[in-house]
């Protein structure tokens, strides 16, 4: 049984369409490279899609009623796993059996898995976040904000807050009119 949530799916997809590209180009000898290719492939295109869509939608939508908000969250599994992280399980899971055949190719592809790793941990740390605080020669389209833009990102009052508390804890809510 497999379980998924989302696009998870097609990390199975992948590596079962990967597979059989390498089971049918690959010679019969070397047909444990066919899984070490799938694995690397899926792990690259689990890693690239993962993060492109498990990223939080900055989209932010307030329930008329209660004036509550909700931030969307993507979710995209399998196995209960991100699909990101997949990226990292597959080609780990590749470099086990390349150790079972060839020492000197794991290692080498074991350096690379550990150095993209590293790059990809630094290059997100070292991202700064855009904001126009110190730059003079902003566009004025930029800045400018419409009324609802700002009413939507004003936070909320006390009185707003214990409004829709009471609302919440009013119990003749749930009877009938």
């Amino acid at each position: 049984m497999i379980i998924w949530s989302g696009r998870g799916f097609l990390i199975v997809l992948v590596l079962f369409a990967s597979l059989f590209a390498g089971f049918y180009f690959l010679p019969k000898e070397s047909s444990d490279y066919g899984f070490v290719f799938a694995a690397f492939l899926t792990g690259l295109f689990s890693w690239a899609f993962g993060r492109k869509w498990n990223r939080a939608d900055n989209r932010v939508f307030i329930d008329e009623k209660t004036g509550q908000r909700f931030r969307i969250k993507n979710n995209h599994t399998l196995f209960w796993i991100p699909m990101q992280y997949w990226g990292i399980i597959l080609p780990i899971l590749g470099i086990v059996i390349l150790f079972q055949n060839s020492t000197l190719i794991a290692v080498i592809a074991t350096i690379i898995l550990v150095g993209i790793i590293i790059f990809q941990f630094n290059r997100n740390k070292t991202k700064k976040p855009i904001s126009n605080h110190g730059n003079l020669q902003t566009s004025p389209k930029r800045n400018k904000k419409t009324e609802v833009e700002i009413e939507q990102n004003k936070p909320d009052s006390f009185e707003d807050r214990e409004k829709r508390r009471k609302e919440k804890e009013d119990p003749s809510r749930f009877m009938p009119k």
